[in-house]
């Protein structure tokens, strides 16, 4: 029976079928338990990137109990485990999990994959196939957390999971950097500014081309010519004005927001939909309108 499971694992090798082939050497080490078998799982378990389990087979195959007599097939087979436990040993990856919220000497659940680590292993670094794992971690009272990760081979990462109060300052992963209001502020006025001076200076352009087709080189023509001209000249001159100073406004504006950007960092932060800037603008003037 065996030896037709090894057979069997043997064929689907060929065929590349590495998860078919590992079914049937697994059966048939369960069966026998010798060095030759389990040697056979170890390869295809690496095979497949099952470094931890190809680890701990091979291992496994080096521990077996030498038997008097036993065959030289069973002898090659613990010094080729020897050596694929070497091989693969400093491939293998660690996943060390770091909750915060809690206090160090507070109980935590932590998995991998849906698989509990043992308590007192939960803050030390776990091996790891290569991969994506799912990660996750709770403890008494708060609610769970979990994170996906990739691992490569050899890698040796950490995964930060925050429960309580710590996950809500977390922000999805944020760096923790404050971003000032005057970076909202600073940036809005600019903005607006150079909206309301773009505008302001295309509607005075447009009343100097009217009052200059209605009076060629300054020179009004006749009475009428001049009495119309006169408004749309004044207007030209007031909108040219407002242009000016809300273009103004918009380098100041720029200046306070990179100022901002620098000065971050210390301040509570502020998002940008509790902080708002607006710039009117009126027949006598302009003006800015805020919520801070």
């Amino acid at each position: 029976m065996a030896r037709a499971l090894m057979d069997e694992g043997d064929a689907k090798v060929e065929k590349k079928d590495f998860a078919g082939a590992l079914r049937a050497y697994r059966a048939a080490h369960a069966i026998m338990g010798v060095p030759s078998t389990g040697i056979e799982v170890a390869r295809t378990e690496e095979k497949l990137g099952h470094l931890v389990e190809a680890h701990r087979a091979a291992l496994e195959v080096t521990r077996l109990p030498v038997k008097p007599g036993e065959p030289k097939p069973f002898t090659e087979a613990r010094e080729a485990a020897k050596k694929l436990a070497a091989e693969i040993e400093p491939r293998i990856p660690t996943l060390t999990v770091v909750v915060q919220g809690v206090p160090e000497s507070a109980p935590v659940e932590v998995k991998i994959d849906g698989v509990l680590v043992p308590s007192e292993t939960a803050r030390a670094a776990q091996p790891v196939n290569p991969g994506k794992h799912e990660v996750s971690a709770a403890a008494t009272g708060l609610p769970p957390v979990s994170k996906e990760i990739e691992i490569a081979e050899a890698q040796r990462q950490k995964v930060t999971l925050a429960l309580g109060d710590a996950a809500a300052s977390d922000d999805g992963g944020d760096t923790g950097r404050r971003v000032s209001p005057l970076v909202y502020v600073g940036f809005g006025v600019g903005g607006a500014g150079l909206i309301a001076g773009a505008v302001t200076g295309a509607l005075s352009l447009s009343r100097a081309g009217t009052v200059e087709d209605l009076c060629p080189a300054g020179t009004c023509p006749t009475q009428a010519a001049l009495d119309e001209a006169t408004p749309v000249n004044d207007s030209a001159k007031t909108l040219a004005n407002v242009s000016n100073v809300a273009f103004a406004l918009a380098v100041v504006g720029v200046g306070v927001g990179v100022a901002g950007i620098f000065l971050s960092g210390g301040e509570p932060k502020k998002s940008p939909e509790t902080t708002s800037v607006r710039l009117n603008i009126g027949p006598t003037g302009i003006g800015l309108v805020g919520r801070f």
